[in-house]
């Protein structure tokens, strides 16, 4: 088992991502609007960030605790690759794992009418138009609902993918 799980990479984006939404969501009353909609969409980018970086550093925890020689070589080339964190792009990776994982997965995503899949979606879509600087039509309050979701989503491979389970 690693020295300490999640990976302490993990621990820091998160307590940084609540003091990011903590500044969202109590606007101070001399925040001009132009800057809380840019802090919004920071907090949006930031909370997509930190859903990939999840998924990255605990699939990669897991390969590094649980490999070694040309398997491990193997499988970090392969993460290395850092992709959106769509749905189907987690699925996949969870897939590349075990089948199961990637049932348990698609479940949690279609719970509840496939709420968390739209939403994990829409927080990938909406970074993406940001980063191309289209506007993304995001208020502060979705923007803090987006990263209860991810967290969510996070929350799940942090317990799912911890090499002692």
């Amino acid at each position: 088992m690693p020295s300490s799980w999640p990976p302490f990479l993990v621990s820091r984006l998160r307590n940084d991502l609540e003091q990011l939404a903590t500044s969202v969501s109590s606007r101070p009353k001399n925040r001009s609007d132009d800057e809380h909609i840019w802090l919004t969409r920071f907090l949006l980018v930031r909370t997509c960030g930190y859903l990939e970086q999840v998924t990255y550093e605990t699939a990669r925890g897991y390969v590094l605790e649980k490999s070694g020689g040309l398997v491990k070589a193997f499988a970090m080339s392969w993460l290395d690759r850092s992709r959106n964190p769509s749905p189907d792009n987690l699925l996949e990776l969870v897939g590349r794992f075990d089948l199961q994982l990637r049932s348990d997965l698609d479940s949690l995503f279609e719970d509840d009418d496939q709420r968390l899949r739209r939403e994990v979606a829409l927080l990938v879509d909406r970074r993406n138009k940001i980063a191309h600087g289209l506007n993304e039509g995001i208020t502060a309050s979705k923007a803090i609902s987006l990263k209860a979701d991810a967290e969510k989503v996070s929350d799940w491979f942090i317990m799912n993918m911890r090499p002692g389970r």
